[in-house]
């Protein structure tokens, strides 16, 4: 014990272990526990009267009972309990949840993989998308240019035929005027 009547004891978590540091202990003890094993558990202190001690317990779900330390006062028991309360509370982060971060994991890669096959669906689609406007786009203007590279018309007898009735071909403004 310090000289303020305080514990030397340490609670701490680290890597989702619960580590408490036990000097003033009847037995001293430096204890650890994995906190994913051991979700559902209580702390407790119990009084052996025949001993006259009281003991930091651990009960685990199934109802197994671990006696982690035992002191000679209640308060000391009481504060050991307590300091790792506080460290359970402020455990934040610091409580690894291995199997569900491997889901994370497993989530991740499969999230990638489909992904990545989304990409190269898109990429062949896109290709694809851009040779059907490149056809289409190369059939129209062969249809509009002859072998010499001029442009062919459906009539070519506007300028002596009347331009009413060769609708959609280019007639000069004079010719149009005068066949009025």
């Amino acid at each position: 014990m310090k000289k303020d009547g305080s514990l030397n004891s340490n609670v701490s978590i680290v890597d989702g272990k619960l580590i408490l540091s036990l000097p003033e202990a009847d037995m001293p003890v430096v204890w650890q526990m994995d906190l994913q094993a051991a979700q559902s558990s209580a702390f407790t202190v119990d009084e052996d009267k025949k001993k006259k001690l009281f003991n930091l317990i651990l009960k685990n779900h199934d109802g197994a009972v671990q006696e982690i330390a035992a002191f000679k006062e209640k308060k000391d028991a009481v504060d050991i309990l307590m300091k790792t309360s506080s460290a359970l509370q402020n455990a934040h982060g610091l409580i690894k949840d291995q199997p569900q971060a491997a889901n994370n994991q497993q989530y991740q890669n499969r999230v990638t993989h489909i992904d990545t096959k989304n990409d190269k669906m898109g990429a062949i689609l896109a290709v694809c998308l851009i040779l059907l406007l490149l056809g289409i786009w190369m059939i129209g203007a062969s249809g509009k240019l002859s072998e010499n590279g001029t442009i062919s018309t459906a009539n070519t007898q506007a300028s002596s035929s009347n331009p009413r009735e060769t609708s959609g071909v280019a007639v000069s403004a004079d010719d149009f005027l005068n066949n009025r």
